[in-house]
């Protein structure tokens, strides 16, 4: 077989491999046409070398073959027969058992991990994995309520099936209008002045866009939330770059880090260090002073490093565009090629901008959940941008020749516009056009993920975990919040803060170990790509694998996770005396701030 490789992506290039592995288990390489594979940069020459190993090794291919279809197969049925124990209710001594119970779900949970991490290699759509792995979990957990038995267990059920559902319900409702109101304003090319402003500030070159993104969404998450913060840096990503899907990756993985670590010194950032302010735990001034410099810690170390990983493809690809053409003509296509900011698009954007700042102010005003601002912002843009002052507005309509109106006098009534009048100005499609362009599948992803961890929650699997946390750790604040942002990057960090906050009543607002659970919490996930919302958002806007994000971005974010909680120590220890909390200030507390203060004396 031969098998043709264009791309210049090594990434792509390797999946084309691995399919066409896959599909025929031997690989002839004799027979393929020497020009059409590039090694130009090390990824394509990395390809072409694996699929040179696998045409000399036939039997390695054979067996990658089986086993990646015997994962695929040995998890279809694991999630298969989980499934029809809970549907025939037996064995009931299984489903009944409060030990067996957990262990199975949380095996269960897993095994769609696997899945899911390997989807590039079993072929499987991780959206399907989850949506059958959730089902799966609740409907196990379900029989074990016996709901046909009485009433009260039935209610019980009930109540849990309508928590989860709220909480999914909650952030699907936010999620589906924020990329509603993202691609609106990419629609009608809002994004073209914010994208015009940094290829000035980068004057050409890629290698500027990794700071000013970064540092854009950091500060952006702050002020709205790390969700919206990713799908609009991600946006503008793709209108900065363009085509070249690695520089894009890269990218996008720091972008993830910088959005989880902006929203974590922000009580509006994420949603954990929203209900650690809204349980009166932390306190506006006292998180934002604490946590900004280890926020910021957080995202120095990726930083740097991607920047360096980034620079010489950067280099390169600048090198490349040099050599085809000299600087005047490289100077004068990239003026030509600058984006036209016109009076629409700036409205378009103000108007985005504005309506996306006014969900935390709905939020922090009125109380508002935070999906009901976004739903506003939505049908504003909606109502806004399907006006005819606003279509007449945005687009200029060129003046009509005195022919055209003698022939349009001719062939319509005087009290009856023409149809090219009316259509004139008119935009082409809409926000309904958005809406249909919207992908669903990392909608249901997300939804499928979120029904499963609320099955773990609700079966009590978090909670233990959190409980056995804190067991293992004793009285070490940095040393339990380190364990929950690690385990937050495998499971979600809502209900392992809920159960911290359930643990720990009596100890008071501000005090360093709340402090150090929304700096955990809200950057732990950055460590695996599925574990926070941004991670999900980028492999699915951006289509980024798993395996890809731990080899690339895994390994910095945990350094620079270790280096913000060893930030915060600093701090702790240089400036506690003097700008701690002025009601515990005459306290005679302990110098060591590895022992958790269980509570104030007055």
């Amino acid at each position: 077989m031969a098998i043709e490789v264009q791309s210049s992506n090594g990434g792509d290039i390797a999946k084309r491999i691995d399919a066409s592995i896959d599909a025929q288990g031997v690989v002839d390489l004799e027979t393929a046409s020497p020009p059409a594979i590039s090694s130009t940069d090390a990824a394509s020459a990395g390809a072409v070398a694996k699929l040179a190993k696998h045409s000399r090794s036939p039997w390695l291919a054979s067996a990658t073959f089986v086993t990646r279809r015997g994962l695929k197969v040995a998890g279809a049925v694991f999630i298969a027969v989980i499934f029809a124990v809970a549907l025939l209710g037996w064995p009931m001594g299984l489903i009944d058992s409060d030990a067996a119970r957990p262990n199975l779900m949380a095996a269960l949970f897993l095994t769609g991990l696997v899945l899911v991490i390997l989807e590039d290699h079993v072929g499987v759509n991780k959206s399907a994995v989850m949506l059958m792995v959730s089902a799966s979990m609740w409907t196990f957990l379900a029989v074990s309520y016996h709901p046909q038995e009485s009433k009260e267990a039935h209610e019980e059920l009930q109540h849990e099936l309508d928590h989860g559902l709220q909480d999914v319900g909650a952030i699907i409702l936010f999620l589906l209008p924020a990329m509603g109101v993202v691609e609106s304003i990419d629609h009608f090319d809002g994004f073209a002045v914010v994208t015009s402003v940094i290829a000035k500030a980068a004057k050409g070159r890629k290698e500027p866009l990794i700071p000013i993104l970064s540092i854009l969404c950091f500060f952006m998450s702050a002020v709205i939330d790390n969700l919206t913060a990713t799908i609009v840096c991600l946006k503008l990503l793709r209108h900065a770059v363009g085509s070249d899907r690695h520089l894009r990756h890269s990218i996008g993985g720091l972008i993830v880090v910088a959005a989880n670590a902006g929203g974590a010194w922000s009580p509006v950032g994420d949603v954990t260090t929203t209900m650690l302010w809204l349980a009166d735990k932390i306190t506006v001034t006292n998180t934002v002073l604490w946590l900004f410099l280890p926020s910021f810690s957080v995202i120095a170390l990726p930083l740097v490093a991607l920047i360096w990983q980034a620079r010489r493809e950067a280099r390169a690809a600048d090198t490349a565009a040099e050599a085809t053409c000299p600087e005047s003509e490289v100077d004068s296509d990239e003026e030509s090629t600058l984006p036209q900011v016109t009076r629409g698009k700036v409205a378009v954007l103000l108007m985005g901008v504005v309506c996306i700042l006014m969900v935390p102010v709905l939020k922090m005003c009125t109380g508002l959940p935070p999906y009901l601002g976004m739903l506003l912002a939505l049908g504003v843009i909606w109502f806004v941008t399907d006006t005819l002052w606003f279509q007449r507005f945005a687009r200029s309509v060129p003046p009509r020749s005195s022919t055209t109106s003698s022939l349009e006098d001719e062939t319509q009534t005087p009290k009856t516009p023409a149809w090219a009048m009316v259509q004139e100005p008119t935009q082409s499609g809409s926000v309904v056009e958005v809406l249909h362009s919207l992908d669903l599948t990392g909608l249901l992803f997300f939804a499928g993920v979120l029904l499963a961890v609320g099955a773990l929650d609700t079966a009590g699997v978090l909670k233990s975990y959190a409980e056995w946390l804190v067991e293992l750790c004793g009285n070490s604040p940095v040393l339990i919040c380190s364990l929950l942002g690690v385990s937050s990057a495998v499971v979600d960090n809502v209900p392992l803060v809920q159960a911290a906050i359930n643990m720990f009543p009596s100890t008071p607002a501000d005090d360093p170990l709340w402090q150090l659970v929304a700096l955990a919490a809200g950057t732990g996930g950055s460590i695996l790509s599925i574990g926070s919302i941004s991670g999900v958002t980028l492999m699915t806007m951006e289509g980024v694998g798993y395996l890809w994000y731990c080899r690339k971005v895994s390994l910095w974010a945990a350094l620079g996770f270790a280096l913000g909680i060893a930030v915060y120590q600093a701090e702790r220890f240089l400036f506690d005396d003097a700008i701690a909390n002025p009601r515990a200030g005459d306290l005679n507390r302990c110098p060591s701030f590895y022992l958790l203060k269980e509570q104030y004396v007055a």
